[in-house]
């Protein structure tokens, strides 16, 4: 078994960063297009977002507790290693590849602009856009992937100790809330390559404790 002061700070940092990492897209996204497509629009595609992926959230917690321990350790490394990589490689395509994440953001907002306009047979005005549960998907559609994404992370974190799980998850939630209350400006100012660095080396600690947790379970024959 993995020691108990592990599980409890791996379960607060890989909560943390996981919505941390994700949840500032989703803001930076939100702050962005409000002008144009509205608050009402933002938030309704934001809550509902949010509502689903603490469903899937939920529903792969309860999986996980259906398996054997053993078993939840290989499926934990497993999860904690695929997200591992991913943030490795932002970070190599941020720092090494000189890649602009503001750009990537500022693209990805002017395509869910324009997707709303076209909706609604605008022309690229300032004109803010009606409220509507279809121009309220595309912002809705980001949020549930970049919420199904930390979702996965939270489940394998929750696992093994749900209580640490939660309170990394509102402290970063807090975190975003706060700042993006603040600016748009220092959500941008944070290089992503930095946090992708940071939650990269994060996940792939804690997937190699879990995995040699699990190695060791299974040479012992203990669960």
């Amino acid at each position: 078994m993995t020691d108990p002061t592990v599980v409890i700070v791996g379960s607060f940092l890989l909560a943390f960063k996981a919505i941390l990492v994700e949840g500032s897209e989703v803001a930076i996204l939100s702050l962005a297009t409000i002008k144009q497509l509205g608050r009402s629009n933002i938030l309704f595609g934001v809550l509902m977002g949010g509502l689903g992926s603490v469903v899937t959230f939920y529903v792969v917690l309860r999986l996980f507790a259906l398996l054997p321990v053993i078993i939840v350790d290989f499926v934990t490394a497993v999860v904690l290693f695929y997200f591992s990589s991913r943030f490795l490689r932002g970070f190599i395509k941020y720092y090494f590849r000189h890649k602009s994440f503001r750009d990537k953001m500022a693209k990805l907002s002017q395509k869910v602009i324009e997707e709303d306009l076209r909706r609604n047979g605008l022309g690229p005005s300032l004109q803010v856009i009606r409220f509507s549960i279809p121009n309220s998907l595309p912002v809705l559609t980001i949020t549930l992937t970049e919420g199904f994404e930390a979702s996965l992370v939270l489940a394998a974190a929750g696992a093994f100790n749900i209580q640490w799980t939660l309170i990394g998850a509102i402290v970063s939630l807090l975190l975003l809330i706060v700042v993006s209350a603040i600016s748009y400006d220092y959500l941008m100012r944070v290089p992503r390559w930095l946090l992708d660095l940071i939650a990269g080396i994060v996940l792939l600690s804690f997937g190699l404790i879990f995995l040699s947790s699990g190695i060791i379970s299974a040479l012992t024959g203990t669960a």
